[in-house]
């Protein structure tokens, strides 16, 4: 059997190398399960699903009864704080805001709040969760990392460039500190609150990072992710940091207190163990998601190609970035098996 999740957490943590290698199929894996398909029909919006504990606590629960994999993901969403913090929002069908934050008086006008008095719905949906699941299998909570909560208020949609964050960071950089300084304060509330409720783990998507430079990356975005990390280093639970598309700000990651470093797809496994130099952290990923597209013989490649560049060093597999609904469900099965298979025999 594959070591439980939990446990190559606490090695990672203590840099002891572990060549077991525990799988994660990230927040996405409900999206290729029939059963997620057919309760997601039965609802207009994502929000009622968001929104409803009962509902919530059954999708995080599903990748575990019906894939077999080693940890639960939250089900929620990454701007699920930015509503109370007076930012409305509707999916349609991706999130919509109905008044993007573009000045500072919009900024100085976001509201403090409480995640646990706020946000009972996501507290009641961990509570029921932790109460459900096995003991070797570890809940993970995660939030979005101020940048990409920024690039959401102020874009007002999806983008793909996010050309408008950039514009506001560029033209009005004590603008630009401010909103990040309010959604730092935010993101560590809402992670902090997790914790307490029982995540044994958390993760920090940056999934809208690629679009910045490196320069912007030091000055906007390193300062308060590494504030982050820090502040959540007093509840003793592994943090990972996933920095979508953006390697070309792997200079500095070195520089963030956390335990695992998530890959995505265009980066090489042997290049992030070089980015965190030997200090016993763990990398999580990072298979092309779109192999699952292919033939069962390459997945298996792919998968020996993986591990064995991982070797005896702390990994924790995952895709390089999230399931999509059309991927077939046997061969997302397959890769579970192989990945258990692959990494016993080594």
């Amino acid at each position: 059997m594959v070591e439980p999740f939990d446990s190559i957490f606490l090695q990672a943590c203590s840099g002891i190398r572990t060549t077991s290698t525990p799988i994660w199929l990230m927040r996405q894996a409900g999206r290729v399960l029939p059963e997620y398909r057919e309760l997601r029909s039965k609802y207009d919006s994502l929000q009622t699903l968001f929104t409803t504990p009962e509902l919530a606590s059954h999708i995080t629960l599903m990748p575990i009864d019906l894939l077999g994999v080693d940890a639960a993901i939250l089900y929620t969403d990454l701007i699920t704080p930015l509503g109370p913090l007076g930012c409305p929002f509707d999916y349609n069908p991706g999130p919509i805001f109905q008044n993007p934050i573009r000045s500072e008086s919009q900024i100085k006008n976001l509201k403090e709040f409480s995640s646990e008095i706020e946000l009972p719905y996501v507290t009641k949906t961990i509570d029921i969760v932790t109460a459900s699941l096995p003991e070797n299998i570890p809940l993970i909570g995660y939030a979005g990392a101020p940048f990409t909560l920024a690039a959401w208020l102020v874009e007002g949609r999806s983008s793909k460039d996010f050309s408008a964050v950039r514009s506001l960071f560029n033209s009005e950089p004590n603008t630009a500190h401010l909103l990040m300084e309010k959604l730092t304060h935010l993101v560590i509330d809402f992670l902090s609150t997790q914790i307490r409720h029982g995540v044994k783990a958390i993760q920090l998507f940056d999934t809208s990072l690629g679009v910045i430079s490196a320069s912007s990356f030091n000055e906007f975005v390193l300062p308060y992710v590494k504030q982050i990390f820090k502040e959540l280093s007093c509840h003793n639970v592994p943090r990972i940091y996933y920095p979508l598309g953006a390697w070309h700000c792997n200079e500095y990651f070195q520089q963030i207190e956390m335990e695992v470093l998530g890959l995505d797809w265009r980066t090489s496994i042997a290049d992030g163990y070089k980015v965190l130099g030997g200090h016993g952290n763990a990398i999580q990923g990072n298979l092309d998601p779109t192999i699952l597209y292919t033939h069962p013989q390459i997945i298996t490649k792919a998968v020996e190609e993986l591990l064995s560049t991982v070797g005896k060093r702390p990994h924790i597999f995952n895709l390089g970035h999230g399931l999509q609904p059309d991927m077939p469900f046997e061969n997302v099965l397959f890769l579970i098996e192989e990945v258990n298979r692959i990494s016993q025999r080594n």
